[in-house]
């Protein structure tokens, strides 16, 4: 019940939404009865419910006569001022009966490439068995889906991050699992062979790798940098297109670092792919708000990934 509360010749006014309403009724059909069918109640409760506004108000808001019930002058000007009132009030319901929706739609971001794993299809499986919820999957560059969590964008996101990746201060990772780096190479290159392979004996090789913001660029510079070796770098800004980077290393056109998700995912007889000797490896990880997290707001999700993937809920850090 909606209740107005002013101050009225010295005395305190309570009036109710629902009166106003009735008034406002009543003085569009000019007929208590018809008015009555409208609010879906009957004539004498609306005839009581107008003499008690009145009685309120001290002064008539009606004249009753046999054309019905015409406005008195107050009666126009309660109508007329609260036209508006009613009006802010019918938009502030219909933006009420969205809230229940708006609690229901989830955001979840993925890192490019994450097409390629297991990660994806636990997503893709929670949202089916989930399916009266509304979920929008955003696949963006680490550094958008981060601005978007910090903007409240995004409920959660996963992101695959080389080892030296800033982290940001609001927001909290967990590493659901590590993927360790391969030298993805033309069956044809004379390094194919080997079983594992050594970052140095990477040396005269063109290197295919992403733009200079995304993550494969991040981790090529880190791992050339620590071998000190030089490699001339072809960079493509639409890395995220694998298939058009696997023909160029298949046409031995240029080697490529990968993980095992790629591997599996394309299968591709003319490309080996060769364990790198040092250690490198990405960190796949769940990243969400620390305020969210405290809150266990996607624990549900959380659980269900770790389940999916088979994974030993008691390494989780709740």
């Amino acid at each position: 019940m909606a209740i107005i509360s002013i101050a009225y010749n010295e005395k305190e006014l309570i009036m109710e939404i629902r009166e106003i309403l009735y008034v406002k009724t009543v003085a569009d059909f000019k007929n208590l009865t018809k008015a009555a069918e409208y609010l879906h109640i009957t004539q004498p409760s609306l005839s009581q419910s107008i003499k008690s506004i009145e009685e309120k108000l001290n002064t008539p808001l009606f004249i009753r006569s046999k054309r019905g019930m015409e406005l008195t002058q107050t009666g126009m000007k309660f109508v007329r001022d609260s036209t508006l009132l009613l009006s802010e009030y019918n938009l502030f319901i219909s933006k009420l009966k969205n809230y229940s929706k708006e609690a229901l739609s989830h955001s979840i971001g993925l890192y490019k490439l994450s097409y390629t794993t297991s990660i994806n299809d636990a997503i893709m499986s929670f949202i089916s068995s989930n399916s009266k919820d509304n979920y929008i999957i955003k696949v963006e560059s680490n550094e958008n889906l981060e601005m978007m969590l910090l903007a409240n964008q995004l409920d959660l996101a996963i992101i695959k991050y080389p080892p030296i990746s800033k982290r940001q201060s609001k927001l909290s990772y967990d590493v659901l699992f590590k993927e360790k780096l391969y030298v993805l190479m033309s069956q044809s290159n004379p390094l194919a062979s080997y079983d594992k392979i050594s970052v140095k004996n990477l040396e005269g090789n063109k290197l295919i790798t992403s733009d200079i913001n995304e993550y494969p660029y991040i981790m090529t510079h880190e791992v050339l940098k620590n071998a000190g070796i030089d490699l001339e770098i072809h960079t493509y800004t639409n890395y995220s297109n694998l298939s058009m980077i696997l023909d160029l290393v298949e046409k031995d056109m240029g080697i490529a670092f990968g993980t095992k998700d790629i591997c599996t995912y394309f299968d591709r007889k003319g490309i080996n792919y060769v364990p790198l000797i040092e250690d490198y490896f990405y960190d796949i990880c769940i990243v969400q708000n620390e305020i969210d997290k405290r809150r266990g707001k996607n624990n549900v999700l959380i659980d269900y990934i770790y389940n999916f993937l088979g994974l030993n809920l008691e390494t989780r850090n709740y």
